[in-house]
């Protein structure tokens, strides 16, 4: 099995910038993949920093895949900075509404990834990653139906089925890998589960500090909602200080408002209700995967699979029961756990994801 050399990211920005927007930090990202260049300012014209006119039909078509915009060459040309893209043609979404599987790479020769969302519903944590992985390998992401206002059934099962069907409508017999975390590893255990049943080209599994939780005790709507506005504040907003909220003090509209900032910006308001919409479908979607969590129990499943844990993922003899397949598993020595591993350690699960599917071939 031939496999490259993924090289750590020692030369890269920070991850997120302080102030940064959610669309912001989606924009910086695409323009790293697309210019191949390791850290881009919200400042720098696209045409001065390596652009040029084939690089930004690559540019529009991603940003058009991942955020669901409607660019074109004239949309850059006018607004060669991703501050005034984003102040100017910025609509009032934060992740693509047409489509639920999103391509975010190139296309290539290797067995693509399909990256399944972990519990927000989105697929923006994977970024680096795709950057890593998507040079000779389509990178795909599978992003809750609740950002397209699509109502996704709160059963494992279910939302599995629904998930497969729409990889059958995407990949059809052609082959594939499935690379989740969080709570993106167990849909993605569970899809793998259904795709073998269907007979659907599933090559392997990766889970990425996926917790199998079904014994944990339920929570009532109040703690899930600040559940909700805490996990996508450490996600779009990490290197900001927020005020812990009680339960108590927690009203939908309220965390909408934050979030809605967090996403968008703090002219988030000039969307409208928009913006808040928005927020309110992926506190939908945290609903959902949180419920299905809640009461999901793994049945033994003969899959090979790739697993990376955490320190305190405490789950993996639950995992060694589920998966009676081969399994190849790391404790990752990471403060870091769930999705922020996938960008924190990105160079080092990337280069074990290379290995762990080869050339797919």
């Amino acid at each position: 099995m031939t496999t490259r050399q993924i090289a750590p990211d020692e030369t890269d920005e920070p991850e997120v910038a302080p102030g940064q927007s959610l669309v912001e930090q989606t924009l910086v990202e695409i323009w790293k993949t697309t210019l191949d260049r390791p850290s881009v300012a919200l400042d720098d014209d696209f045409f001065t920093i390596g652009g040029d006119s084939l690089l930004a039909l690559v540019t529009i078509e991603q940003i058009n895949q991942r955020l669901g915009w409607a660019l074109n060459m004239g949309d850059l040309l006018r607004h060669r900075t991703i501050g005034a893209l984003s102040a100017h043609k910025a609509s009032a979404q934060a992740a693509n509404t047409e489509r639920a599987i999103i391509r975010m790479s190139n296309q290539g020769s290797r067995t693509p990834l399909l990256f399944i969302h972990p519990g927000l519903g989105l697929v923006d944590g994977y970024a680096r990653l795709v950057r890593l992985l998507g040079t000779d390998r389509g990178c795909y992401g599978l992003q809750s139906p609740h950002i397209s206002a699509v109502d996704v059934p709160d059963d494992m099962r279910e939302l599995a089925e629904l998930y497969a069907d729409l990889i059958e409508d995407e990949f059809g017999e052609d082959d594939f890998h499935l690379v989740g975390a969080c709570a993106g590893g167990v849909i993605g255990y569970e899809i793998a589960r259904i795709a073998e049943e269907r007979g659907l080209g599933l090559r392997k599994l990766v889970i990425v500090d996926g917790y199998l939780d079904g014994s944990a005790p339920e929570v009532d709507e109040a703690e899930r909602l600040v559940e909700y506005r805490d996990d996508v504040l450490r996600i779009a907003a990490p290197h900001t200080e927020h005020p812990p909220l009680a339960p108590a003090d927690a009203t939908p509209d309220g965390v909408y408002r934050e979030i809605a900032a967090a996403l968008f910006g703090a002219g988030w308001e000039a969307h409208g209700d928009g913006a808040l919409r928005f927020a309110e479908r992926l506190h939908k979607a945290f609903r959902t995967t949180a419920r299905a969590l809640e009461t999901y129990r793994p049945e033994p499943f003969d899959v090979d699979a790739l697993m990376l844990l955490a320190k305190d993922n405490e789950t993996f003899p639950d995992w060694r029961e589920a998966i009676t397949g081969e399994l190849t598993a790391e404790v990752m020595d990471s403060d870091e756990h769930g999705l922020r591993l996938c960008v924190t350690e990105a160079a080092h699960i990337a280069a074990r994801i290379d290995d762990f599917v080869g050339e797919g071939c």
